[in-house]
């Protein structure tokens, strides 16, 4: 397992933490994303200024070109994806919002083949399958009904459209983000922190602009600047935001489409656990069976069966090495 796929797996840790966060908060789909987006910038900012000044890099040095792809791939995965998955969040709770970002690979493998020309070996389509099974059946538990906030309720429905939505979107997100950070020939030309800078700047620009057409720009800001809304608006965006778009876009650049996204769909088992701790709900043993069969499919999505064995860097290694020494 190489570096894309842990980067994957430790940003769906992460949303998981963060969806707990994101649910208790009463704003609106689009006042949470608004707030994410700025704070988030922000945040990214700061994480780009310390390596200017610490690690003597260049603070911006994506081309027109990758400012370009990650602008589209903002609005489209960030401004849209991620407000349909807040509603979704908010109507269906945790963990069935959870199950709906499983359908997000299908997409993702898809517009990978289509538009990048990525290609699958034959085990890693099934351990998509599997792990997109398995997870199903970890979030077919009845309890998670009552996990859902019921601070702004809706119809079931339009959280399961709200969802599928928000994977498809977040699936086309994740395509153009692997265009704005790597040239046609396969090299770098964006780092993973800038992209992230990149793509949550021009969506915070947009969601302003909208919210500020909507005249609501001062009722969220006053919202969110209110110590209650406030304490869990910044765990959930350093979280959430900062840290798990930066490991999303690291797992994009470092492993195909379709099986960084496979494992960014996760996120459902790590909400067992995180789940009992915040609702004290008991795992049940269809959970657990589900976690089992996922953890099979993550195991034939990852691991190259068709990889000869070698004392040769591993393309995984060279990314490794690669990233450090960014």
């Amino acid at each position: 397992m190489g570096l894309g796929e842990l980067a994957a797996l430790t940003a769906a840790f992460l949303w998981t933490c963060s969806s707990m966060f994101w649910g208790r908060i009463d704003l609106s789909a689009m006042g949470l994303n608004l707030c994410k987006n700025v704070i988030g910038s922000a945040f990214i900012l700061l994480h780009m200024l310390a390596l200017f000044f610490v690690a003597d890099r260049a603070l911006f040095q994506a081309p027109i070109s990758s400012w370009t792809w990650l602008g589209i791939s903002g609005l489209i995965g960030v401004v849209i994806g991620d407000t349909f998955y807040f509603r979704s969040l908010q109507i269906l709770g945790p963990r069935r919002a959870l199950m709906m970002s499983t359908t997000a690979p299908l997409f993702s493998a898809g517009l990978g083949f289509l538009l990048l020309g990525e290609d699958l070996h034959f085990f890693a389509l099934v351990g998509i399958v599997i792990t997109i099974s398995g997870v199903l059946i970890v979030i077919r538990d009845r309890k998670a009904g009552n996990e859902a906030p019921g601070l702004h309720p809706g119809a079931v429905q339009l959280g399961v459209l709200s969802g599928i939505g928000g994977s498809a979107c977040q699936a086309i997100g994740s395509v153009f983000a692997k265009r704005g950070m790597l040239a046609a020939d396969g090299t770098d030309v964006c780092d993973p922190v800038e992209a992230t800078f990149i793509r949550l700047l021009i969506s915070a620009v947009v969601t302003i602009f909208i919210v500020a057409l909507s005249k609501k720009l001062f009722v969220y800001g006053k919202q969110a600047l209110n110590w209650k809304t406030l304490k869990l608006l910044i765990p959930a965006t350093a979280i959430g935001t900062w840290i798990g778009i930066w490991l999303s876009q690291i797992a994009f650049r470092s492993s195909d489409v379709a099986i960084a996204q496979t494992l960014l769909a996760t996120c459902p088992l790590f909400a067992i656990p995180v789940v009992w701790i915040v609702h004290r709900q008991r795992v049940t043993p269809i959970a657990i069976f589900g976690t089992v069969i996922a953890l099979v499919g993550i195991f034939l999505t990852v691991f190259d069966f068709n990889e000869p064995s070698s004392s040769a860097p591993s393309k995984n290694s060279q990314s490794i090495k690669r990233e450090f020494e960014h």
